[in-house]
């Protein structure tokens, strides 16, 4: 929580919002975050892409460079980094096929390829491909025997990544 103070008929109000509140969103817009204040004249950054809404609707994807929003009609609801991400998938047990239990874990690199989807399509991307990882991770450990695992990393980690 954090207090606002807006600014109605000559005298400060305190308004209260949560952090996710449609309110915030929709009428402070930018201004928790420097790089996505909506202005007329805007510079999306590099490795950067922000999707603009008109009235509510998903409008355009405004990529990096010199952009012109309109203040009161548009609204940047969302911002995505272009850059790889560097993620540690937890360690987890995994059973091979000849029922040994091995303690696996790994590391994810994660980059956004389409800035709508990973806005619109679901609701954490990253937590979802973590999961995705960690289950394919087992699948596969299961379908190998221990003796193969060292040998056939190469063959594990295109499964996994393929997927």
């Amino acid at each position: 929580m954090f207090v606002v103070m807006a600014a109605l008929v000559r005298r400060a109000v305190p308004l209260r919002l949560d952090a996710a509140s449609t309110l915030q969103r929709r009428f402070l817009g930018g201004l928790m975050s420097s790089s996505s204040v909506n202005t007329i004249a805007n510079f999306v950054p590099q490795q950067e892409a922000w999707i603009i809404e008109r009235f509510g609707k998903f409008h355009r994807v405004a990529e990096a460079g010199f952009r012109f929003i309109l203040p009161i009609v548009d609204h940047i609801s969302y911002s995505q980094s272009l850059k790889e991400m560097a993620m540690d998938v937890p360690s987890q047990s995994g059973i091979t096929s000849d029922n040994v239990t091995l303690s696996i874990d790994g590391v994810l690199y994660i980059k956004v390829i389409d800035p709508y989807k990973a806005s619109y399509g679901i609701e954490d991307y990253v937590f979802a491909v973590s999961q995705l990882a960690q289950t394919t991770m087992r699948s596969e450990i299961g379908k190998i025997t221990l003796d193969k695992i060292f040998q056939e990393r190469e063959a594990l980690n295109a499964s996994i990544v393929s997927t």
